[in-house]
């Protein structure tokens, strides 16, 4: 059996896209889903209308994503986890996808996909999905990967369970400790572009900001966790001060490099969310900055 897993926080535009996309997933086996929601807006009430047959929790507070995650686990029955998140759609075949990679191969973890699920005329949408997702388009290659973010991946339940779930004190970036963690233990991800998801991205230039400078802090918060390619940055106020002012430049280079490789018709189809993605990278260093020369007690630096 096969169980998909959807944690939610206010997703009342999006709820009924990504469960109707799930419903109508053709699959060998069996297959739950399982909604662990704490929204305060009419996504309870579509749910309980439309969507009857799935397993649904609703919280009464809101709930940090990992928590969720691990809720859902406890409530699900299938040997094969997946998970989505509201925002995303799967594409046909998806679950599907993942059933046969598990029952064939020995990878502890499979992840897939991601493609833009805005309007395409959305130029601000797109620089979120630049940012974002470059190491999971559907261009890229199918390889043994270090991390795929939980809007698309899927793990054998034994080894979730071993690792005890996800650690939400690592909010938002609990997928890269839980991760980590894994491999740590000698398991393996494989990154499977086949298994699809449409995601929704920010769509305004305010919140697109906003959520880079968010992300920047996380970033350097966690590179002072894990050894990742950056920490030593991370770890040096000197460094980061000397390095800082190349940081966006780089960080948007790799970015368009990366994509005027697998995909360049993105790309000249969509030049002003370049010129988006490029500012959003100063707020990504604003906060990447604050990250490392602030401390924060859910992340206990292990700095070299």
């Amino acid at each position: 059996m096969v169980s998909v897993i959807i944690p939610s926080y206010n997703s009342e535009s999006t709820i009924a896209g990504c469960l109707k996309a799930l419903l109508g997933q053709n699959c060998a086996e069996p297959f739950e889903i399982i909604l662990v929601d704490s929204s305060a807006d009419r996504t309870p009430e579509i749910v309980r209308a439309e969507y009857p047959n799935i397993k649904y929790t609703h919280l009464p507070v809101k709930t940090d994503p990992g928590t969720a995650r691990n809720l859902g686990l406890s409530q699900s029955s299938g040997e094969i986890i997946c998970f989505i998140d509201s925002d995303c759609q799967a594409m046909p075949g998806w679950i599907e996808n993942y059933r046969q990679a598990h029952r064939a191969m020995t990878y502890h973890a499979i992840g897939g996909s991601v493609v833009n699920g805005n309007d395409p005329a959305l130029e601000v949408a797109w620089a979120g999905y630049f940012a974002e997702f470059r190491e999971f388009i559907p261009e890229q290659a199918r390889r043994e990967v270090s991390h795929i973010p939980t809007c698309n991946i899927s793990y054998k339940r034994s080894v979730l369970e071993n690792l005890g779930g996800f650690n939400p004190s690592f909010y938002p970036q609990e997928d890269l400790e839980l991760n980590f963690r894994l491999q740590k233990n000698g398991g393996k991800i494989l990154f499977l572009p086949g298994a699809q998801v449409r995601h929704r991205h920010r769509e305004t230039a305010a919140s697109f900001y906003q959520h880079q400078r968010r992300v920047g802090e996380i970033t350097s918060r966690m590179l002072k966790i894990l050894p990742l390619e950056g920490q030593s940055i991370a770890c040096s106020r000197l460094k980061t001060i000397l390095a800082a002012p190349l940081l966006p430049a780089v960080k948007w280079l790799r970015t368009v490099l990366l994509f005027n490789k697998l995909n360049p018709r993105l790309l000249r189809e969509h030049p002003k969310a370049l010129w988006y993605l490029a500012c959003g990278m100063w707020p990504w260093m604003q906060g990447f900055i604050k990250g490392v020369f602030t401390s924060h007690a859910n992340f206990p630096e292990k700095c070299p």
